[in-house]
This record gives C-alpha cells, structure tokens and sequence, in this order.
C-alpha cells in the first residue's frame, strides 16, 4: 500500500490540507483541532506512507459521527514534572493528544536533555513517524511508539497469534543529520497483520523463520506496555462497557533526547551524514538501484511531492471524494 502509485493525480499539500480540514469540521472537529490533524494526515502522505496519511480520512470521519471519537475534547495533563508528562485525550483523536505531548517532550529536552510522555484514552495516532520528525527537526533523538487494551476473545480456541493481542502496533526512531537526511525508521511492530494469520504467508514465514514472530510478539507487548499500560488504561474504566467513546482505547509513549547529553550535537549529526555517506557507496540489495538507509527513500518523496503535488492513486482518491460528496466538502482536485 505505501508503494507510489502507478496510476494518480497529483494534488498540491496545501489543497490536500484545506480539503482534510473542512472535512474534520463537518463532523464538528472545531478548526484549531481540525488544522493540526490535517497538517499531521498530509506530512504522512509527503513521505509516502498512505496508509495513515490522508487514506484514513473517510474511516475517522464516519467514527467521528457515530461519537466512537470525541469531536471536542478537554485533553487533561495528568501528570507534570521537568521530565516527564502524562496527558488523557478526553477520546479524541490520537493525532491531537499525541502531537500535544510530542511538543511539550521537545521543549522539555531542550531543558533538561531528556524527557518522556504517555498518551491514553484517544483514537487511533496515524503512523508513528510523524511525531519522531517533529522531534529530529528540533535536532533530536527521538522513539515512539503505539499501543492499546488488551481484550480476551469471544472463542476460547482462538490462536494466540490470530488475536494477540493489541494490533500491529506503530513503532518509530529517528536522528538528526547535518546536512543529510535524517536516519528514521517508520514501521510496524509485527511481520504481518493478525488477518494473515491463517494464509499461506504466515505459516511459510513460521516454518522457515519462527524466531522472527517471536520477535514481533516481543515487539508488539513492548508497545502495548509503553503506551497503554504506563498509562494506566488497563483500570475499568477504560474498558469496552465502561468507555464512553467506544474507539478510544490506544495510548502512546515517546520519549526525547538531546544528543548533547552525550556528545557535541553537531558531531554527533556530521556522523549521522558519514554512515548514510558510507551506506550510499555499497551496493544495493537485490532489485534495488541505491544502498540507503530507512528515512533516505521518503526524505526523497518529501521533496517531489512538496514540489509537484502528492500523487493519490485511484482508490486513495475515490475515498477521499466519496466521503467529501458525503458530507458536503467542496473536493478541490475536481
């Protein structure tokens, strides 16, 4: 899904905005909020990860108006000291809670060379990156992650991989360069979603390589235990029949460090551009025309797709203009 698309159209990151914007504020999303979720959404699509760039628009909207999510929420800083910081969502979107307490951990970096937030009781955060990238462009180091409740199957036979136990999971690192581009790795916590367990796929990768889904069990409880549980979602009521905003039960976690901590930053940044220096002069894997690390490919996209518009394929598009015929919003592409 987050390959560029062969087939599109381009639409300019500014239309994209105003478009995810007015669409937010139809389903009552006041404008302040609706701005930054439509910044967040479009810096997803910039780098080319449409699967939680604008594609889930349509999804978030018919949640909104079913108040699955809250529209207006009160977001409440729970917990507050020089380091760390602790902020309920009121079952919001992620995007708002998650990019509140991404701003509050730079600013507390800056202060204190390292700082850390959780997120609990909102929606569904996009990809992970996004947040880290906030981080880098400030110079810093910073990782975030994903997670929410953990609820027992209805089948008591169900595979501990079909339902275990909490998605796939976000998970996202990433470090400021001088001059190149920011090493960031954007990915998943499992090798493949819970719908693949029972395919042809998943039990080839098990047979030939067990240790790798081992690991994403591993990987997907760290995120779980970062976000919603540190953030102490696992209390009553923050369960299903206890919830007032039924599809609000993720969390995050994320935390910020100034490289000058330990070293001179800049140095520290001048070696960033020296390994991504050393990586470009390999030769690349198989069926691949450059050795690049993770970040190097969407710093890439970034640049065309500010300059020449962000290509949305056909079913991007098609969701995007059913779900603003639906609720009314001029579709500026058209």
């Amino acid at each position: 899904m987050n390959a560029p698309p062969t087939r599109f159209i381009r639409v300019m990151p500014d239309d994209l905005r105003r478009f995810v914007s007015n669409v937010l504020q139809k389903v009552e999303v006041p404008q302040a909020d609706a701005d930054i979720i439509a910044e967040l959404m479009v810096d997803t699509d910039l780098r080319g990860v449409f699967s939680h760039g604008t594609n889930t628009l349509p999804g978030y909207s018919r949640v909104f108006t079913t108040r699955g999510f809250n529209p207006t929420p009160v977001q409440k800083i729970i917990k507050d000291t020089p380091i760390i910081t602790m902020i309920d969502g009121d079952g919001g979107l992620g995007h708002l809670t998650t990019h509140l307490a991404t701003m509050i951990a730079i600013e507390k970096a800056k202060k204190s060379e390292l700082s850390m937030a959780v997120t609990r009781h909102h929606g569904h955060f996009g990809s992970a990156g996004k947040y880290v990238r906030l981080a880098v462009k400030e110079g810093l180091i910073c990782f975030c992650v994903s997670g929410l409740l953990a609820r027992m199957p209805e089948d008591p036979n169900t595979s501990a991989w079909a339902h275990y136990p909490l998605d796939n999971c976000p998970l996202s690192i990433g470090f400021p360069a001088e001059e190149g581009y920011p090493v960031i790795a954007d990915i998943c916590s499992s090798v493949m979603d819970e719908w693949d367990v029972t395919s042809d796929r998943f039990q080839s990768i098990f047979s030939q390589m067990p240790a790798v889904v081992f690991r994403s069990f591993g990987l997907r409880a760290a995120c779980d235990f970062l976000s919603a549980a540190l953030g102490d979602m696992m209390r009553q009521k923050f369960r299903d029949s206890e919830r007032e905003y039924s599809n609000a039960y993720y969390g995050a976690f994320l935390w910020v460090l100034d490289p000058a901590a330990f070293v001179d930053p800049t140095d520290f940044k001048t070696e960033v551009d020296r390994t991504t220096d050393l990586i470009a002069a390999l030769q690349p894997l198989p069926g691949y025309d450059k050795a690049i690390l993770p970040g190097g490919p969407e710093y890439e996209r970034e640049l065309e797709y500010n300059a020449l518009g962000i290509p949305l394929g056909e079913s991007h598009q098609n969701s995007l203009e059913t779900i603003g015929d639906e609720i009314g919003v001029l579709i500026p592409w058209r």
